[in-house]
Parts: C-alpha cells; sequence; structure tokens
C-alpha cells in the first residue's frame, strides 16, 4: 500500500519535493499546502507541469489537518529566512495529530543533540502525543558535510582530518532575503563584524549540526568548534536572480566551521557561495562538493550533479530528494526525534522501466 503524504510549501525545495511525490509509484499525494494565495485551487500537477492529480492546493491549515495522511513534508522556508518559532508550531501541531514530519525547514533539527532544549523538548512531547516521528533533513546539512563523511570512514583504519567543501553557485537564487542575509550585494562595512555575530552556538544553528553529529558518529569528543569567513568583493557590476551586486559590493561569500579535538583541527566544513567565477577563483568555481579524508587510507571524493528543472540549482533538487526518500524509514519507524544515525540505511531514487540515457 503507497504511503499516503501531505506536501507542505511550493518553494525551491518544495516544488522538487512534490514533483518526486507525484511520481513515485509507492507515495500518494493527499493534501498539499501553500503560502502564496494565487496558488490556492491549483491542481497539484498543475504546479509542477504534470498531470493532474485530483489534489487541490490550500493555504488553510485547518483543511491540511483533515486530511488523513501517513506523513507531511515540511520544506517551508524556515530558518534560510532567520525564523524558527513559526516551523516549530507548525510541526509540533502536525506531530500531536499523528503525522509523521520530515523537514528540510529547521536544518539545525539534522541532529536533535544540537538543539536547544526548549524545542527538543517541545517536539519530544509532540512526538509522545501524537505517536509520531520527526526528522529533519536535507543535503547541508543532512548529507555532505555529514552523512557523506560518516559513511566513507567505514573504510578508514585511521583519521587524522576530514575536510569538506562545498562550492555554490547562487546566480539562479532567487531569495532576496536570504541572498541579503548571507551578505551578498552589501558592503564589508554594511556587514559589520560577522564573524562575531557568528561566533555564538546559537547562531552556529545548522552547520554547527554537522561538526557534532560526524564527531559523535566518529566517536571522538569535540573540544571547541570556531568560526571563520571572508568574502569576495565584485569587480564589476553582476546581475543575478535576485538582483543586482554594485562594484566592492560582496560577489563571493566563503565561510568555515571547525572542530578541534586534542589540539588539532579535525573537523574542516568549508562553503564558497559564488556569483561569479571571476572573483577569488582559488577558493573554487563551478558546483560541487569534494571531501579529503587524511589518514589510512587518505581518500579524495568529488561529487558532481545538475538538473534541469525549475531555477537549475541542484542544491534545491537534492534537498528535496534526500527528505523525500528518507519517508518510508521515518514512517516504519518508532515514535520519536530522530536523525539519520537512529534510523536504517535507506536507498532512493525510482527504477522504472527501460533504461534512459541522460547523456547526449
Amino acid at each position: 500500500m503507497a504511503y499516503r503524504i501531505i506536501q507542505w510549501g511550493t518553494g525551491n525545495v518544495g516544488k522538487h519535493s512534490l514533483r518526486f511525490i507525484i511520481e513515485r509509484p509507492d507515495f500518494e499525494l493527499v493534501g498539499l499546502k501553500v503560502y502564496n494565495p494565487d496558488k490556492a485551487g491549483m491542481d497539484a500537477g498543475d504546479l509542477v507541469g504534470l498531470d493532474r492529480t485530483g489534489v487541490v492546493a490550500t493555504t488553510d491549515v485547518e483543511d491540511i489537518l483533515a486530511i488523513d495522511a501517513d506523513c507531511v513534508v515540511y520544506n517551508a522556508l524556515g530558518m534560510t529566512r532567520g525564523e524558527v518559532a513559526q516551523p516549530i508550531e507548525d510541526i509540533c501541531v502536525l506531530l500531536r495529530r499523528g503525522y509523521n514530519v520530515i523537514s528540510s525547514a529547521v536544518e539545525r533539527a539534522i541532529y536533535p543533540k544540537a538543539l536547544p532544549a526548549e524545542i527538543l523538548s517541545r517536539l519530544e512531547a509532540a512526538c509522545a502525543e501524537g505517536g509520531s516521528s520527526f526528522l529533519g533533513a536535507g543535503i547541508n546539512p543532512g548529507f555532505t558535510m555529514d552523512l557523506w563523511a560518516v559513511n566513507m570512514s567505514r573504510l578508514s583504519r585511521r583519521i587524522d582530518r576530514i575536510n569538506v567543501v562545498e562550492v555554490c553557485d547562487m546566480t539562479n537564487y532567487d531569495s532576496v532575503e536570504n541572498m541579503q542575509y548571507m551578505g551578498f550585494g552589501k558592503t564589508p562595512e554594511e556587514i559589520g563584524d560577522r564573524s562575531l555575530r557568528l561566533e555564538g552556538i546559537d547562531e552556529l544553528t545548522p552547520f554547527y549540526s554537522s561538526v557534532l553529529m560526524l564527531s559523535d558518529a566518529l566517536r571522538f569528543p569535540l573540544d571547541a568548534v570556531r568560526f571563520e569567513n571572508e568574502f569576495g568583493l565584485a569587480t564589476k557590476r553582476l546581475e543575478v536572480a535576485a538582483g543586482i551586486i554594485e562594484p566592492g559590493a560582496v560577489a563571493v561569500v566563503k565561510m568555515r566551521y571547525v572542530g578541534e579535538s586534542n589540539g588539532r583541527d579535525i573537523l574542516v566544513n568549508e562553503w564558497v557561495w559564488r556569483t561569479t567565477d571571476d572573483v577569488n577563483p582559488e577558493w573554487g568555481v563551478g558546483e560541487y562538493w569534494s571531501m579529503v579524508i587524511e589518514g589510512d587510507p587518505t581518500m579524495h571524493c568529488r561529487l558532481e550533479a545538475k538538473t534541469e528543472f525549475d531555477s537549475k540549482r541542484i542544491v534545491s533538487l537534492v534537498v528535496a530528494t534526500n527528505v523525500v526518500n528518507s519517508i518510508p524509514v521515518l514512517c516504519d519507524a518508532a515514535s520519536g526525534v530522530k536523525s539519520a544515525l537512529d534510523l536504517p540505511p535507506c536507498g532512493g531514487g525510482m527504477v522504472l522501466g527501460p533504461t534512459v540515457s541522460t547523456t547526449a
């Protein structure tokens, strides 16, 4: 019998999730929550260029709560807008009603131990009341900076250092609010001392979760986690999906979270987000993830991917697929707040019909 799924949100990630849920034969889309009133009343299939499903989008939460479903895929913007109160409230309501919930919105929740105690307690109480389960998932955090290294480390005899780098093209990312939050388009003077602002553990938010999850999985204690960042400034006027970046404003953001243990840098997670390849190309250009595990054996890994759907941002797609592919193991799990370390390994994707070549 197919898992009955409600999709919550149809932004950059939510549209990918919605399309994937509709296409999977082992899933049945039974509800769709949207925020834009212009989408209300539209068939879910029309929103992603597929055949009509008979499921109509609604902005009304009460409409959603009246639907019988196994799981809600919660892809609201959440912490990417600097907000956590509303996503946590929504998720707790769903959990208390008995829905399993898997979400990309509260990125820090990919490892519950990293959540503030008050938020974790609320989620645990909601799961207990509804007999439901909750999982935070995504790509980064949620896979590349944590699970990828966890799985590769199983081939290691000795680990001296793990360094994971994300290089991401932000040219087609159209969220003005998020781009400004990250510093794009601002001058260094407008940003101020961003490193100090992000120094506290409350502001490490999602990326601290990955470092903590990986250190626990590898069974060694962290003595400290520090934050470092640099900015690359535009040398000419740039037009990107989120607006205009003037010369002298931030065009490239580079940041790093470093986990220290026994006086050494053991875990290094690094991000290079750029709107042009012309500024600081030595930091990495294009779009990929790379990982080096130093030790015995020393391993060099690289992951490149692409998509032609929606904004063509691979990051949005793989956040969605990691979330949606985790639905069966979450639905089959015992009640409670989970991380990927609590659930059995799961595969993903669809294998249907004859093989279709994706190369020209």
